[in-house]
């Protein structure tokens, strides 16, 4: 099967049985969800939504696990077969922008990654540079051929070769995938029959130490929105002042599965600017008048 996007709209081919095309879709309008959006869930008959799942998806979502951290000292392979841990991606003092795939998907991970190519590259920071971008292969029959000739490809879409430096591909015995995607809360489901897995669609925001700070879902993901959870993830170092006031007036909102200006916030700040100008004139006034007393005086005494 196939399944790729066609901007400004999405075209798919699937050949085989009318039912694997139902589970296709059922993925892709679950994979916007977080797990604890589903959980709750009804069917129309008032069963759990579990229960009118395809079996192969009733495991497959994501937990939020916010503020836990994931296993550091996890090994893979890079795309060049050389073994690392995900220390080394993370002691550089710069937040990661990390995300699972299988770089051999025909569908939902190359919309992932593409929506993670648009974003970065409409983003004044590079990967490399402000943020390091780390890809795990939730496959583990996969291997650093594939993750290299993946990071070609997107590499290349970015149009920005110095992220090369930047952006990691890697791939791992089964034991460890599954340890750190249950770390980050990424329920995946093998399916043996069709050789291929179903997911969920999201990208997750970590912070220097490897602390899980900001889930994104879908495949669109706006520059802001990634400037804002890397910023989010940068927090546990000094920001600037313009960062911090970026923060104060933007707010992630699930609903809206995104970033929103933070109404309260935004007027609480304005109000913070005009009281500020306020004391500013009224200093200039004070001090004018001083000085303005101290030649009357002068002239008087002359």
């Amino acid at each position: 099967m196939s399944f790729f996007p066609a901007s400004p709209k999405i075209s798919f081919r699937v050949p085989g049985t009318k039912s694997i095309l139902n589970v296709i879709l059922a993925a892709v309008v679950l994979s916007s969800l977080p797990a604890h959006s589903q959980a709750g869930a009804e069917s129309d008959t008032g069963a759990p939504a579990e229960a009118s799942l395809p079996p192969a998806l009733v495991d497959v979502g994501i937990e939020e696990h916010l503020e836990s951290k994931i296993p550091l000292d996890a090994k893979f392979l890079d795309e060049n077969g050389r073994e690392t841990a995900l220390s080394e991606y993370f002691q550089l003092g710069k937040p990661v922008l990390f995300n699972f795939a299988y770089y051999r998907c025909p569908m939902l991970c190359n919309l992932v990654l593409a929506g993670m190519v648009e974003g970065i590259k409409k983003m004044a920071w590079t990967p490399g540079v402000e943020f390091e971008v780390v890809t795990v292969s939730m496959d583990p029959k996969e291997g650093p051929a594939q993750a290299l000739a993946k990071k070609k490809t997107h590499i290349e879409a970015l149009g920005k070769p110095e992220a090369a430096a930047g952006w990691h591909f890697l791939t791992g015995k089964e034991k460890v995938i599954s340890r750190v995607a249950k770390a980050i809360g990424f329920n995946f489901h093998y399916n043996a029959a069709t050789d291929d897995f179903s997911h969920a669609a999201a990208i997750f925001a970590l912070s220097p130490d490897g602390k899980i700070c900001r889930y994104l879902y879908g495949v669109d993901y706006p520059p802001k929105d990634l400037r804002l959870a890397l910023l989010e993830a940068k927090d546990c170092k000094a920001l600037s002042i313009g960062e911090k006031l970026t923060l104060f007036c933007y707010h992630y909102d699930p609903n809206a599965k995104g970033y929103v200006l933070f109404a309260q916030n935004s007027m609480r700040g304005g109000g913070y600017v005009v009281l500020a100008g306020l004391i500013l004139l009224l200093g200039l006034m004070w001090k004018r008048e001083i000085q303005n007393r101290k030649t009357k005086g002068t002239g008087t005494a002359g």
